[in-house]
């Protein structure tokens, strides 16, 4: 029996090999980058901001009743002093008593209102006030904005009720420079302008003294006066304070006395007794502990039994007087 044919034998195909898989080469990694760090920026400066004005204070004075001067005073400094209603009315006159009457100064002569009348209908002073400043021509007031100041400039604001036209009633007004001690200086005399209520002005020069006073002597007929006794007159004080002058010099020093010559060397000493100088036309001594005329001024001009040897013996030309004996 023939022996069967074995199949060829096919060789296997061969697995193709895959080409040897390359690691992939790692990225390296990058260390972590800090984003850098941005200097510090500076606040923005602040605009600056203007300083706020402050209003502005008010440097006029509202006085007040003063017990020991028995008047309004202002006891501070400002651009003016105010009685305000302190003065209003007159004396105890029917419906308008005043305050205090009679609001002038205890340190001066007592002063009493008169009492007749009704309030506003008859006289009375009703307001003072003063104010640093001046008046124009025309009487308008121009406040200077500064203080009451020693040589400066001042005026002097004065409400008042006038009875009728007006034409019979006078307001006084006088200024004293201590009100410690008053000395009423005249200002002027105004009459009223018209009837009811009036207002009148005056400037001044501020003297020197730190405690002024001003009084209105407001008076219905009669003449000038610091204290007019009518029955309808009314008489108010009113004291402010004054900032000294920026002008007031400093007190003199004492005058350093000249120093004391020294004789001559061989001089005279001792009590020395004068004799007449011509040149001088007066008696002379030499240096001496003192120096005695003698009887060389004896006696007055030619007055009878008395002429005077050489006269006048004075060094300026100054005749003597020749009544007499």
């Amino acid at each position: 029996t023939p022996v069967p044919t074995a199949p060829p034998t096919v060789p296997p195909t061969p697995v193709p090999t895959a080409p040897p898989t390359v690691p992939p080469t790692p990225v390296p990694t990058a260390p972590p980058t800090n984003p850098p760090t941005a200097p510090p920026t500076a606040p923005p400066t602040p605009s600056p901001t203007a300083p706020v004005t402050p209003a502005p204070t008010s440097l006029s004075q509202e006085a007040a009743f003063d017990l020991a001067y028995g008047v309004p005073r202002c006891a501070n400094v400002g651009t003016s002093c105010d009685s305000k209603a302190l003065l209003n009315g007159r004396g105890t006159i029917t419906n308008g008593n005043e305050s205090s009457a009679s609001n002038t100064n205890k340190f001066g002569t007592a002063c009493n209102d008169g009492n007749s009348g009704t309030y506003h209908s008859d006289e009375s002073i009703d307001q003072i006030t003063v104010t640093a400043g001046d008046l124009d021509p025309s009487g308008n007031p121009l406040p200077s904005g500064g203080l009451i100041e020693e040589g400066g400039r001042a005026f002097v604001t004065v409400k008042l009720w006038c009875w009728g036209s007006g034409a019979s009633d006078n307001a006084d007004i006088f200024l004293s420079s201590d009100a410690s001690s008053p000395d009423w200086q005249d200002l002027t005399t105004i009459t009223c302008p018209g009837g009811g209520e009036q207002t009148i002005r005056h400037a001044f020069d501020v003297p020197s003294g730190a405690n002024q006073s001003i009084r209105v002597n407001f008076r219905y007929n009669g003449s000038p006066s610091t204290c007019s006794s009518g029955s309808y007159d009314d008489h108010d004080d009113l004291i402010f304070a004054v900032k000294p002058g920026s002008g007031t010099p400093p007190p003199t020093p004492a005058p350093t006395p000249p120093p004391t010559p020294t004789p001559p060397t061989g001089g005279p000493s001792g009590p020395q007794t004068a004799s007449y100088d011509a040149g001088l036309g007066a008696p002379k001594c030499s240096y001496g502990s003192s120096c005695n005329s003698v009887g060389l001024l004896n006696g007055r001009g030619t007055i009878g039994g008395g002429n005077e040897p050489n006269r006048p013996n004075t060094l300026n030309a100054c005749n003597d007087g020749n009544y007499g004996s």
